[in-house]
């Protein structure tokens, strides 16, 4: 039996989207529904989204049968890696939709994470030393507010070579998907909005540091 299937093909559906509070943090969840079926959806994309109920054109590049456990649970899913999104419209999340999406749901990070390389043994009697990076850190003063350049600096390097940030922001939805979240999680403090039509984030607001200064 094929469980998989690799043809592209575009579907008007509904898609619908949920933020979950998980141990790595905030991630996004989606639930595709479609003439065809409904198809869970774990898509980098969904890191940009809001909560919401977003409806369109999708172009599916593959259907498959995927696995999951979450504690003592576990069962299997339709998945779907969606190629392409235009998005029409967009609402609300309602509660009838957001039942939909309930836990258990493995945080997508979890299962894109290589599993850990053991460490090596270390002779008995022998104490482990920690490292000066390590050392470092444990002198570090705990919740220290970063200045202006030191916040600045810090953007650079999270946003490459979108720094300076203009008034609209499309990030690389390619990037590493704890990047997108802090990404993400940057621009909406910074007051930017994501416009799921246009896939790209856009500053609506004053930047939270200036209103709570």
């Amino acid at each position: 039996m094929n469980n998989t299937s690799t043809a592209p093909v575009m579907v008007a559906g509904k898609l619908v989207v949920r933020t979950i509070h998980g141990r790595n943090g905030d991630f996004n969840v989606g639930l595709l529904e479609t003439a065809i079926g409904s198809f869970s959806v774990k898509n980098r994309e969904l890191e940009q989204y809001t909560a919401g109920i977003y409806e369109g054109q999708f172009v599916i590049g593959k259907i498959y049968l995927h696995s999951w456990s979450y504690g003592a649970n576990s069962g299997f899913e339709m998945r779907v890696r969606l190629d392409a999104m235009n998005i029409a419209t967009d609402e609300a999340l309602t509660p009838g939709d957001e039942q939909k999406l309930t836990p258990p749901v493995n945080d997508p990070l979890d299962e894109e994470e290589p599993a850990q390389s053991p460490q090596p043994e270390t002779p008995a009697g022998k104490a482990i030393e920690p490292t000066p990076a390590e050392n470092t850190a444990a002198r570090r003063p705990q919740f220290v507010v970063p200045t202006s350049a030191e916040q600045e600096d810090d953007d650079q390097k999270l946003f490459g070579p979108l720094w300076p940030l203009g008034d609209i922001v499309k990030l690389d939805a390619t990037a590493p998907r704890q990047v997108l979240r802090q990404q993400k999680a940057r621009l909406s403090r910074l007051g930017y909005d994501f416009r799921a039509q246009e896939q790209h984030f856009i500053k609506t607001a004053v930047p939270a540091e200036e209103t709570t200064s």
